[in-house]
């Protein structure tokens, strides 16, 4: 089954050899995370803290200088600070870092995997998110956690200084808490309360799905669980503080979720460990197996998958007690026994880095030539932002807190497979940063090899290309394949 090695990885290019055993070569990815490969220091949580806090703080200033009689001259300055602190800049280098380890790691699946983890626990495009806290958060939560258990990968995001940020959870505030009963009684018309979005977040997107049946009152209770879970809050700092529980935030007292009383009488657990039993019970629930193990099938194998398939996934975690690489190894099994029988529409961005990886060409700029000076990334540099932007796919800025619907119906509209047949038309143009010279490796013998390599049924294809007398058309040929678009 050539299209394994697209089902679950990026393809095989031009110089790989294919791997004498493909289920085996896709889950010795998951015994170890493999190092980011990037050779310059890669931004940390603590870094773009600091870049975030800066631009807020020096931002008030210049607000309170030039006031609203100036507005040409606070933009003026405003646009300094953005170049100061990368603003500007971030984005696009992200997922330059992004493409280049899909393109580069040597455990494709493992990639794939990460892709997957950063668009279930997706944050929505607000408050330079994408500018300054993505990246770090993809790699220091989520891809340390793809080697513990699901249980612990909850806790690490729910706690993560990006998705406290992302779902407003500095605004929820007990309202008998310690702080909430001072704001609320000291004449301020802004009362503070319970704030749900983080809560809802949790029990929806997250864990147990709708499917659970859970009720606006649990919702509730777990917002009440979530009370004090906020950055630390200075006049210099302002909204950039690090992570931590405050006790003074905290609604006390008993919660009731899903039927079950935490900080009872027989159950006494309060405070920041409520949380966490919470999530232990999330995510040990039916539902919450059933529902990732469903999401699992739908990105790699197919929209519609069967309980068969599911059910794979669900023994897998139920004996590993959630652990995540057994996990995804069950997922490579269900991919490698099922691939054949039904295919996947790709998503942009996955499409893209394919035919990269198959085509030989480099989109993105990095890792040697690309950090950042104090400056904005130049147009070359900001290319991979424009085009995924363009095909509809940009993956730090999804507009709802539910990430990329990852259907077919949701990428094939006219105006999206355009878009597609677009830039596989400029594959040798406006994406290619090869010599020229390097162009003469694309002979008939060039798309023959990717082809057998990657295709299940390669005749087809392969005939059209060679048909093709114009280069660029033997690229818009292949990219738009069905074997290409779907696999």
């Amino acid at each position: 089954m050539s299209s394994y090695f697209r089902k679950v990885g990026f393809g095989l290019g031009q110089k790989d050899t294919t791997p004498s055993d493909p289920l085996k070569w896709s889950t010795d990815q998951f015994n170890n995370i493999p190092p980011l490969n990037w050779s310059e220091k890669l931004p940390t949580v603590e870094d773009q803290r600091e870049r975030f806090r800066e631009f807020i703080y020096q931002d008030k200033i210049l607000r309170k200088k030039f006031g609203k009689k100036s507005r040409l001259e606070y933009e003026k300055e405003k646009n300094k600070l953005r170049t100061k602190t990368g603003e500007k800049f971030f984005h696009s280098y992200e997922l330059s870092v992004r493409h280049h380890n899909a393109l580069n790691s040597g455990s494709p699946a493992f990639e794939r995997m990460w892709h997957f983890w950063g668009n279930h626990f997706s944050l929505s495009e607000k408050d330079f998110i994408s500018s300054w806290h993505y990246g770090p958060y993809m790699r220091e939560v989520i891809r340390p956690s793809m080697n513990q258990t699901f249980e612990e990968m909850v806790i690490q995001v729910t706690t993560s200084w990006a998705m406290i940020h992302h779902l407003d959870n500095d605004q929820n505030i007990g309202p008998n808490s310690v702080e909430g009963r001072k704001e609320n009684s000291n004449g301020n018309k802004r009362k503070v309360g319970l704030n749900e979005n983080h809560a809802r977040e949790l029990l929806e997107l997250h864990t147990i799905s709708s499917s659970a049946g859970y009720s606006q009152n649990d919702v509730l209770e777990m917002a009440k669980v979530l009370t004090g879970w906020s950055k630390k809050w200075s006049k210099k700092n302002l909204w950039a503080g690090p992570i931590s529980f405050q006790p003074i935030k905290h609604e006390m007292g008993e919660k009731k979720i899903l039927g079950k009383t935490y900080n009872s009488k027989m159950n006494k657990i309060s405070g920041n460990k409520q949380l966490f039993a919470v999530i232990k019970d999330l995510c040990n629930h039916k539902s919450c197996k059933e529902f990732i193990a469903k999401k699992l099938c739908q990105h790699f194998v197919t929209d519609e998958p069967n309980k068969e398939m599911i059910s794979v996934i669900v023994r897998a975690w139920e004996k590993s007690d959630g652990f995540l690489p057994d996990i995804h190894k069950a997922t490579m099994k269900v991919a490698f026994e099922h691939g054949n029988k039904y295919k996947k529409f790709l998503m942009p961005e996955t499409w893209l880095i394919q035919n990269a990886k198959m085509l030989n060409f480099k989109h993105y700029h990095g890792p040697d030539d690309f950090m950042f000076r104090g400056m904005q990334a130049n147009k070359g540099e900001r290319k991979i932002e424009w085009i995924l932007e363009d095909l509809g796919h940009s993956p730090f800025r999804a507009s709802q807190p539910n990430g990329f619907i990852d259907k077919e119906d949701e990428w094939t509209s006219p105006e999206l497979i355009i878009r597609r047949l677009v830039y596989a038309n400029q594959f040798l143009t406006y994406l290619y940063i090869l010599k020229r010279e390097d162009r003469s490796i694309y002979d008939n013998d060039f798309f023959e090899n990717i082809i057998f390599k990657n295709f299940d049924k390669p005749e087809k294809t392969l005939e059209l290309i060679n048909r093709a007398k114009a280069l660029q058309n033997k690229f818009v040929i292949f990219a738009n394949s069905p074997e290409v678009l779907k696999v």
